[in-house]
């Protein structure tokens, strides 16, 4: 005769087989997070943005646009990015010319939808640095060598290039125009605050046929950050 299984033994194998199934409903909506977050974030630079709600002073990178109907948009993220100087490469009439430049790119929230901020100066900015004023110019994120960009600057820093992409989905860089970028670096820190302004249609660069008029764009972007070096 096959005896019964007692009812604790019973309890036992349900609780056992439970645990499987839930260790592998979290595993596989772990898996299919990671599959997610890597698709979400492929073609986007810098760590994802940071933190939630509103932008406050507690956000390392806190940024305010202004659009022409008058509406503003706050973009941030609560971590310090990484921003140490990156070596870019170019040239023509076949020379190759590699220099070093201060490089700070990274995901942004917002209350709509996500931003993608690129600040970029035309040198390198030594890890000691006292505040300096920076003048905002497109043509500063050219790769050396590639035309209109002029010779490479080899000494401290003069001029800033800034731009936001907007994410979800994606739409035509904001390119500021015109302003400024006061910057200063102590102790592994650089801290910066932007004074931008935008064209409607964007700068026009000798290697590229002007952008298409992009009525959504700002007219303005001002606020502050600090990166790690």
């Amino acid at each position: 005769m096959i005896q019964a299984i007692p009812t604790k033994r019973r309890r036992g194998i349900w609780i056992l087989v439970g645990g499987l199934v839930v260790a592998g409903l979290l595993f596989m909506g772990g898996v299919a997070w990671a599959v997610w977050w890597v698709a979400d974030n492929f073609d986007a630079p810098g760590p994802g943005a940071t933190g939630s709600g509103p932008c406050t002073s507690s956000d390392a990178i806190n940024l305010s646009m202004v659009f022409a109907d008058g509406h503003v948009v706050q973009a941030c993220t609560r971590d310090r990015p990484a921003c140490p100087n990156q070596i870019i490469s170019g040239g023509t009439n076949n020379q190759s010319i590699s220099v070093s430049v201060f490089d700070l790119r990274n995901q942004l929230r917002s209350t709509s939808r996500r931003y993608i901020l690129s600040i970029r100066f035309d040198a390198a900015l030594p890890a000691e640095s006292a505040q300096q004023t920076l003048n905002i110019d497109p043509v500063a994120e050219f790769p050396p060598g590639a035309p209109g960009s002029g010779p490479p600057n080899t000494g401290a820093p003069l001029a800033a290039a800034v731009q936001v992409t907007p994410r979800d989905p994606y739409q035509d860089t904001y390119v500021a125009t015109s302003g400024s970028v006061v910057i200063s670096s102590s102790h592994g820190v650089a801290r910066g605050q932007v004074d931008g302004q935008f064209a409607g249609t964007g700068p026009t660069r000798p290697d590229r046929s002007a952008p298409p008029s992009n009525p959504a764009s700002p007219v303005s972007l001002t606020g502050v950050f600090a990166c790690t070096r």
